[in-house]
């Protein structure tokens, strides 16, 4: 009787830490820091950079990081990808078709993305570096040889 008690208090607790909505669908959104995509023929790995609220990081940290899942649909619904690996920090993802292949060159044409990334570094076999975009709300078109 005495851990129902305790169980009970703490979601009471949690409960009134939650922000009320009204009854009104509130988007949610996550803040993400960095997006590098790295080119690997026509496919890519995205490793996905956010940043969570103490709220939601301790949410993720008890419930797991399965209810991010939506989040990352509606930021990446032009793209298909699977899920690598998803933490409080970080996810992976590996996003099929996302160049062509055409005459000797890796053709990628530039697709929406559900909300603004401050920071993408896309990474080709043919350069050594990085190239930087700033505030993005879709992918840069790009070229480059295998």
């Amino acid at each position: 009787m005495k851990y129902l008690v305790v169980a009970i208090f703490t979601v009471l607790v949690f409960a009134s830490l939650l922000p009320f909505s009204g009854g009104a669908q509130e988007r949610q959104s996550l803040d993400i820091t960095s997006l590098k995509i790295n080119f690997e023929g026509t496919d890519a790995v995205f490793t996905v950079n956010y940043d969570l609220g103490a709220l939601s990081r301790l949410y993720v940290l008890l419930l797991g990081s399965k209810n991010m899942e939506p989040i990352l649909k509606s930021v990446f619904s032009e793209f298909d990808y699977q899920i690598i690996k998803m933490d409080q920090d970080n996810a992976v993802l590996k996003v099929k078709g996302f160049a062509r292949y055409e005459k000797g060159y890796f053709l990628h044409d530039s697709r929406k993305l559900g909300e603004t990334i401050r920071t993408i570094y896309i990474y080709t076999p043919d350069s050594a570096r990085a190239r930087e975009f700033s505030n993005l709300n879709s992918t840069p078109p790009m070229f480059y040889r295998s």
